[in-house]
């Protein structure tokens, strides 16, 4: 399945991880630099798993299908079966 994530905060990156497993993934930011370091399996957030899977998606032991762009024809278009927004809540 080709699953989009839009927003690469902890909820959203923790669940594009989790998919990536198994589906196809991409998701979607805002920030150019924050893609790139996504593309190169390091996390801008702490969190334990998620700098696991990525340490071992980068030694070759976990097989990660995941791609962060910003690009929005490229995250939603093409064959996209399922969208996840995973944006930030505001609680005043």
């Amino acid at each position: 399945m080709k699953i989009t994530v839009a927003g690469v905060g902890y909820v959203g990156l923790s669940l594009a991880v989790l998919l990536a497993q198994n589906h196809e993934v991409t998701a979607i930011t805002t920030t150019e630099a924050k893609a790139e370091k996504l593309n190169q399996f390091i996390s801008p957030i702490q969190d334990d798993e998620i700098e696991r899977f990525f340490r071992e998606a980068r030694a070759g032991k976990r097989k990660l299908n995941l791609h962060t762009t910003t690009d929005k024809a490229a995250a939603y278009g093409g064959e996209t079966e399922l969208v996840i927004i995973a944006t930030p809540t505001i609680c005043a």
